[in-house]
């Protein structure tokens, strides 16, 4: 019996230094331990320098999204692009900062009709693009471009269809009902949806749509809207049509997360939601969050989440270095992407301020971008 009791013990002991030295429990639920590191930070070119816009201003790279795909990166500005180029582009990615490559613009008109784009996503098979769904003109559908929801096949890019309710719609303008409608649940002072929304982030977790939102309230207007990181999730499921494979949204729309960055006292406020993904590789979520002032004040910081902590509203981790101390980018960081198993690529837009790379300072066909080694 004493040797049972002394095997069960042996075992137990075990048991727990596995558990010590992976960081993580032996069912695997806890949180996965993650610090990274900036390996470098370059600039990319959207145009030639010195494109100007039609009214003779300058034209501002404002890269907003970021995908790696096979050696490719998409991007995706969100201002308007000069005219005969489009604001969703490709780079190859052993040429990213390299000013003699040019981009190659997407032509397709779904991606030249839509306007403010904010992030991509792909669950491995589809490739999703969405715009702001911040603004909407009552009474016109002049805005109405705000609103749209991309996505093709992988390696299709030169057909990207429009998620929408309906076959043949221009845009996902009619999805704004049912965001309006979730985001304003629980709020008295809202009881006829959410009047104003910014989305900025995009995530698809196998059949399953995640929205970041970034803004909320009253109106887009300085004091009429607070920033938030709230994540929106909605099922999605392909429907056979005689056209081929068609995306189809189910009517269960719900908050899954409402996370405020000011329990963590560290860092500066007001931060709010620029990005979500999901890292397939590591089965986790990652988030940024950034912050823009009218001192041009930019700052951004990087989370991350498990599945199980992000749908059920769950505290984010805020990723720290060897040292312990925030990954930090003195940019408004806008999205990520995965180039491999150990890195994460982050695109920047800081909309017209000259920010710095080093001792180089951005031109206007510039944007912003850091490597992260994760470790």
């Amino acid at each position: 019996m004493r040797n049972s009791y002394a095997l069960i013990a042996l075992v137990l002991i075990a048991l727990s230094l596995v558990e010590c030295k992976t960081g993580r429990s032996v069912a695997g639920k806890s949180t996965p331990v993650i610090s990274a590191s900036v390996e470098t930070e370059n600039w990319l070119s959207c145009c030639d320098f010195g494109t100007k816009m039609p009214d003779g201003k300058p034209f501002w790279c404002e890269t907003s999204a970021v995908l790696f795909e096979n050696g490719t990166v998409f991007l995706a500005n969100d201002k308007d692009m000069p005219a005969g180029q489009s604001p969703v582009f490709t780079k190859p990615w052993n040429r990213l900062a390299d000013t003699t490559v040019r981009p190659t613009p997407l032509l397709a008109e779904a991606f030249r009709n839509n306007r403010k784009y904010e992030d991509f996503a792909t669950n491995g098979d589809y490739i999703f693009l969405t715009t702001g769904f911040d603004r909407v003109k009552p009474g016109s559908t002049d805005w109405d471009n705000y609103n749209t929801i991309l996505y093709w096949k992988k390696g299709d890019e030169a057909h990207p269809q429009v998620l929408a309710p309906e076959p043949g719609a221009k845009n996902s303008v009619a999805f704004r009902q049912q965001l309006s409608q979730v985001l304003s649940q629980n709020r008295p002072d809202f009881p006829d949806g959410m009047p104003y929304f910014k989305v900025e982030g995009l995530a698809v977790m196998d059949s399953l749509l995640l929205f970041g939102i970034r803004e909320e309230g009253k109106s887009y207007e300085k004091g009429n809207f607070a920033y938030r990181v709230r994540v929106v999730a909605v099922p999605f499921f392909a429907e056979k049509t005689a056209e081929g494979e068609r995306l189809r949204l189910k009517d269960k729309w719900r908050v899954v997360a409402d996370f405020d960055p000011k329990t963590v006292a560290e860092l500066p406020q007001p931060l709010a939601l620029s990005s979500i993904e999901y890292d397939r590789r590591r089965n986790l979520f990652w988030v940024l969050t950034s912050i823009e002032t009218e001192t041009s004040q930019l700052d951004a910081y990087l989370w991350t989440a498990t599945p199980s902590q992000l749908l059920n509203n769950q505290p984010l981790t805020l990723v720290r270095d060897a040292a312990g101390q925030p990954i930090h980018f003195n940019h408004k960081a806008e999205d990520l992407t995965f180039p491999d198993a150990s890195h994460l690529l982050v695109i920047h837009d800081d909309d017209t301020t000259p920010t710095t790379v080093g001792t180089t300072t951005r031109q206007p066909n510039q944007a912003a971008f850091t490597i992260l080694k994760i470790n």
